[in-house]
């Protein structure tokens, strides 16, 4: 399978990203590993449904349906997959890709209901990071690590889950 970058969707400028969400509001959320330029403006390939549990580090900290959770793994496997194709295609192979890959874009899995973080790369004392489900069934997919962000749903290309309205 080759993958190949296509022209994205000309949708227009998108809107300025909201920094009013509260916790317990419901948005949509994206890193800047998902974002673009586009039209002098950002747009983001994925945005992922959810409610703003509280802030860290200025970062929205999130939590997701199952389902949405799982587009989160899904998606990261994909960029995995992506990025171990430009770094062989750059001449790295072995150790030196696998350190590469990992430290760029770990490893995420399911086991049961637990999605597993493959933290190895990072020298970390925990080597992988479980992410249980809560009581109501919901994930907190890397809150705390990554740097989320809300995103208006207007500047994705592609939207996971819908959020809840009041």
């Amino acid at each position: 399978m080759e993958l190949t970058l296509e022209k994205r969707p000309e949708t227009g400028v998108p809107l300025d990203l909201d920094p009013f969400l509260q916790p317990g509001e419901s948005g949509y959320f994206a890193g800047e590993w998902l974002e673009y330029p586009y039209d002098g403006g950002r747009r983001f390939e994925s945005v992922y449904a959810g409610t703003l549990i509280r802030r860290w580090n200025g970062w929205a900290v999130w939590s997701c349906t199952r389902e949405v959770a799982a587009a989160v793994v899904t998606d990261q496997e994909m960029a995995r997959r992506h990025n171990r194709r430009l770094l062989e295609a750059s001449g790295l192979t072995g150790d030196k890709l696998e350190l590469y890959l990992n430290t760029d874009v770990p490893e995420m899995s399911w086991d049961g209901d637990v999605i597993v973080v493959d933290r190895r790369a990072f020298g970390e004392d925990e080597e992988y990071l479980r992410i249980e489900p809560d009581e109501h069934g919901r994930y907190v997919v890397m809150g705390g690590n990554w740097t989320w962000e809300e995103v208006p749903v207007d500047a994705a290309d592609t939207v996971h889950g819908v959020a809840e309205r009041p």
